[in-house]
């Protein structure tokens, strides 16, 4: 029948296909092995084998550089870790009554509170929360996390060595976010059931910076530190920008419980992209570039066989430059902790703003804190790229810019006269503005002067950062708990400016960029080149060696 034959023919077509596709295929292959030159040996071929394979593996790490990729999870992590740890401060001012706090009847024209006047800034309008807890009480939760927080500082630093950063940090984004989650609980239990709870909180999270400062260590090349550090270290105050805010939304529309089971969503959806994009340097990284992961380790100087490293601990706990940032870790954090513990306080019993606008003005701090953060850290990278000043005196400058603003900033507030909300949200504004110049000033310096250590430096600079979470809310507390006025807060201010004063001047003399000797290893040739330290430049090759395999760091007296 005909179509019997149509059939066939059309099959006998098909056949006639595949066999000229196959032959054609086969004989292309032959060409291109014909062509291979004799010469190439086979760890060329395995070479050019696995160029091949990192560049068709994932189309996102041909446009995008994998350390752009890294930093860019830091980032979200950071402010996840924000939005999870920091809702508490504002829970706090409304799921405790506040309507029986002390109220002063001996106020000054100059010392008086903020009139509940309009609905806009009245807070009498909000609902009282359900706990009774003490002024001294509550500085005292607030100041838990800080407490486990400062203990586990330096095992973040081992650990990431030993485990490897992934590891580290994410495990301690996943146990934050679950204890946090727990707080609801807690609280009304006991107060210091919620202690216990965010003690745990700081115990887990207190790995997190170190583990980042010990990956960029791997990571960063020298003269995109500034810029790659200052990228992460933008999630924190874009983390607040979005908890204060999100928080006063979540207690006025779904109750303060939900400030604490929200940011836990947003630590799971971070997790996934974490365990699927960040590796511990770019040797393990199985898509990277081949080009970047040579420009990273040519910068970096990684070495393929490398020493064990020891830490030397008497000699990094004498260094006095290692000190300097010890201190300005300090007086730096003191700002930032008081704000982020007491802002919304603040804002609600001194200002006397609604709930709402308490949540919006409180983010505004961090708005600057932000903005200055990038313009800083790009104009360091900038000057320091230009080789026209000498790298030590880029990073005093900020410093000194920074700390100078802050005294400034702290004063004008402690002498502000009468009720002026306008001042007052401006001068907090720029004081956080001033503070975030410090990243640019001495903050990126644990990876310049002590490249191989940089997770242990910054461990011991972010334990002495810690006891401002400590001592800054006891200290309003102690100081408001009976005197609840504006003349209580201005001697908070006072002494905020002496210890930033203080610390800003102890940090910009004793500061240094150039690797130190107890960081070189055993490099004979780092030994005997002292000229290239003293000048501060970008940080020679051999001084920056980081091993290619992650050991457990021993301890060498």
């Amino acid at each position: 029948p005909e179509g019997v034959i149509h059939k066939k023919l059309l099959g006998v077509a098909l056949y006639n296909v595949v066999v000229l596709t196959s032959f054609r295929a086969l004989r292309m292959t032959s060409e291109i092995k014909d062509t291979t030159p004799p010469n190439v040996d086979f760890k060329d071929k395995t070479q050019q084998h696995r160029q091949c394979k990192k560049k068709s593996c994932c189309l996102l790490a041909d446009k995008v550089p994998a350390r752009y990729i890294l930093s860019a999870l830091f980032f979200i992590g950071n402010m996840s870790l924000v939005t999870t740890r920091n809702g508490f401060t504002f829970a706090i001012v409304v799921m405790v009554n506040s309507s029986s706090r002390v109220t002063p009847v001996n106020q000054t024209a100059s010392y008086q509170l903020c009139p509940t006047s309009g609905s806009g800034n009245t807070s009498a309008q909000d609902v009282q929360g359900e706990l009774e807890w003490s002024e001294s009480l509550k500085g005292i939760l607030l100041g838990a996390y800080a407490y486990g927080y400062i203990i586990t500082q330096i095992a973040g630093g081992v650990l990431e060595q030993k485990l490897g950063g992934k590891i580290v940090y994410g495990t301690g984004m996943l146990l934050t976010a679950v204890l946090n989650v727990l707080g609801p609980v807690a609280s009304r239990t006991s107060p210091w059931a919620m202690f216990a709870v965010r003690f745990c909180m700081g115990l887990v999270s207190a790995v997190l910076f170190p583990t980042l400062y010990g990956i960029w260590g791997r990571w960063a090349p020298p003269t995109e530190r500034t810029k790659l550090l200052a990228f992460c270290y933008i999630g924190l105050p874009l983390g607040n920008i979005v908890n204060f805010p999100l928080a006063s939304y979540l207690a006025a529309e779904l109750g303060w419980p939900f400030i604490f089971y929200i940011p836990g969503c947003f630590v799971a959806i971070w997790l996934v992209a974490w365990i699927l994009l960040a590796y511990d340097s770019p040797a393990k990284h199985p898509r990277i570039l081949q080009e970047e992961q040579k420009y990273i380790e040519d910068g970096i100087g990684v070495k393929k066989q490398q020493e064990k490293r020891k830490v030397p601990w008497l000699k990094v706990l004498t260094s006095v430059p290692v000190w300097a940032l010890i201190v300005g870790q300090f007086s730096s954090n003191w700002g930032n902790y008081f704000l982020v513990t007491q802002l919304p306080n603040y804002m609600k019993n001194v200002l006397v703003f609604s709930i709402r606008t308490n949540g919006l003005l409180s983010a505004l701090p961090f708005v600057m804190t932000m903005v200055s953060m990038l313009v800083s850290s790009f104009a360091a990278d900038r000057l320091i790229q230009s080789g026209k000043y000498p790298k030590v005196w880029i990073r005093r400058g900020f410093v000194i810019t920074g700390f100078t603003g802050m005294v400034v900033c702290g004063l004008v507030l402690a002498n502000l006269s009468g009720c002026d909300r306008v001042s007052a949200v401006a001068l907090l504004c720029c004081l956080k503005a001033f503070n975030a110049l410090t990243t640019a000033g001495f903050r990126a310096v644990h990876v310049e002067f002590a490249p191989r250590f940089s997770g242990v430096t910054f461990s011991l600079a972010n334990m002495a950062g810690t006891l401002p979470g400590i001592f800054a809310p006891l200290l309003v507390g102690f100081m408001t708990e009976h005197d609840p006025t504006i003349a209580a807060w201005s001697k908070l201010f006072y002494i905020g400016a002496a210890i930033q004063g203080a610390g800003g001047l102890f940090t910009a003399v004793f500061m240094r960029t150039g690797v130190q000797p107890w960081a070189r290893g055993n490099d004979k040739a780092a030994r005997n080149d002292d000229d290239k330290t003293t000048k501060d430049l970008v940080i020679a090759n051999e001084y920056a060696g980081m091993p290619s395999n992650i050991e457990m760091v021993s301890t060498k007296l």
